[in-house]
């Protein structure tokens, strides 16, 4: 078995329980599950998303985790283990992946630093979605003008940044693991709070009903089960690396297979106590103004029920509206910047081990790599180029990562996939996978346009990154490594 000699290893399993869900629960949690409930009938969504947690969800989390765990290295050294020069490959393109997301990931969570400020000094004026896309992101007419630049969303990026930074460059136990024991806790008593004060406002208990009752015709809606499956991957950030990321770090004290079981649950619980709070917030709203639930919310963004809806809910609390909206995007502000620590950790580990580098060393360069670019998303441009990017990084490319996962770890490594001779992971998650991969590749290539051409020349040029990756590592002393066989 290889070990990384740098790393000092979680002191508890409660903080490795919780730095993973911090990994898991982040905007896709707070935002999109309620996007997507609201969006597929209520009910009718959890019902199929319940079942895939079961059946896809925690089984791909405890072979990412016990990856981590046998190997103790993050996920280009695992796959090489396995696969060689081919597998790191393979590894460098989740990784990519997971830094070209971390980009604007790091720059949505600015959003929420942004607008705890506006709503502690209450700036946002009664036209919330023109303050939110012409004054804040300042967007540009399309995909090619890159538009101004966005001073408030970069200078609210550099505080995620620093934050990241300082909590990052610590051991695992003395950074993530302290910060996530803390923050993880208060969000999910805060977001329990926020939903009960919710069901006591008019109108708010009947959107809980709303949330709740399914609309079962919608179970035979193909676009149901392609965001049941899409919302799952991104919200266990399942396929790039993340939970390989924070396992390697694993020890005796930690059992891997239990600690899984309380990610999916805390995850899934968060989304449901995030998905009552909002489905109550627009209830009450559409109670207030007379608007019919179903037209509140007129778009498929996620960002419209956290930066344009729930800041026009927030008016109807007069007095109270800055307390309210300060605590509530606090809360997505501990979403996001726990799923950066992810992202940072997964990319800055690879650099660690694979170019033999200080894990200091390995966070800055990974950090300065980030803000490049965010500077890129902070342009006008910036929602429509992570629209036209979305469907391969958090689609595609998860999907084929997840699928490569299988076929190395629990096909070709039989010290791995002994564990999961009688798990669904052989036979039903990778056809379900495979299916939905094939879906999508179907749906990209029957109607292309500038957007798809953006995300197919990111893959393309992703590849030869990789293939570079791969091959000046292979240049490096073995004994330059920091992992050893032991």
């Amino acid at each position: 078995m290889s070990q990384n000699t740098t790393s000092a290893g979680w002191k508890k399993q409660s903080g490795y329980i919780w730095s993973m869900i911090g990994s898991a629960v982040g905007f896709a949690n707070i935002l999109s599950f309620s996007a997507c409930a609201y969006k597929n009938g209520g009910g009718a969504f959890l019902i199929p998303y319940a079942a895939a947690l079961i059946l896809l969800g925690v089984p791909l989390l405890l072979l990412e985790g016990r990856v981590g765990s046998h190997w103790k290295l993050p996920l280009v050294g695992a796959f090489g283990k396995v696969l060689g020069s081919t597998g790191k490959t393979v590894g460098w393109l989740a990784v990519i992946a997971c830094g070209t997301i971390g980009g604007f990931y790091i720059v949505l969570t600015g959003y929420s630093v942004a607008y705890t400020w506006f709503a502690a000094t209450s700036v946002i004026p009664a036209d919330t979605a023109t303050f939110f896309t012409r004054d804040f992101l300042q967007i540009s007419p399309s995909l090619f003008d890159v538009g101004s630049f966005s001073w408030p969303v970069f200078i609210a990026t550099g505080v995620v940044a620093i934050f990241s930074w300082i909590v990052l460059t610590k051991d695992i136990k003395d950074g993530v693991e302290k910060i996530s024991s803390i923050v993880m806790p208060l969000l999910a008593i805060i977001m329990f709070i926020f939903a009960m004060v919710v069901s006591l406002l008019p109108g708010g208990i009947d959107g809980i009903i709303r949330f709740l009752t399914p609309d079962f015709s919608k179970l035979t809606d193909i676009t149901l089960w392609r965001d049941v499956f899409g919302q799952l991957l991104f919200s266990l950030s399942l396929g790039l690396g993340l939970i390989v990321g924070y396992s390697r770090h694993t020890n005796e004290r930690i059992d891997v297979v239990k600690a899984m079981k309380w990610v999916a649950i805390g995850d899934f619980s968060v989304s449901f106590i995030a998905g009552c709070a909002i489905f109550g917030a627009v209830a009450h709203m559409s109670a207030i103004t007379g608007t019919p639930f179903n037209e509140i919310i007129t778009s498929d963004s996620t960002f419209e029920i956290g930066f344009v809806i729930f800041p026009k809910i927030l008016q109807q609390f007069g007095a109270f509206a800055p307390i309210i909206g300060t605590i509530f995007f606090f809360s997505v502000f501990i979403a996001g910047v726990t799923g950066v620590f992810s992202i940072i950790e997964s990319v800055a580990g690879n650099i660690e081990v694979e170019y033999a580098t200080t894990r200091k060393q390995a966070v800055m360069v990974t950090m300065i790599l980030h803000i490049l670019l965010a500077m890129l998303f902070s342009t006008g441009c910036s929602s429509h180029l992570i629209d036209a990017l979305a469907p391969m990084l958090l689609g595609t490319n998860m999907l084929f990562g997840s699928l490569m996962l299988i076929t190395a770890f629990v096909f070709l490594c039989p010290d791995i996939g002994i564990h999961f001779k009688r798990s669904p992971i052989r036979h039903i998650v990778p056809l379900f996978l495979f299916i939905i991969f094939v879906g999508n590749l179907q749906q990209e290539f029957a109607s292309l346009n500038a957007a798809s051409y953006v995300r197919w020349g990111w893959f393309v040029g992703a590849i030869v990154v990789s293939m570079g990756l791969t091959y000046y590592s292979k240049k490096i002393p073995n004994k330059e490594r920091v992992y050893v066989s032991a």
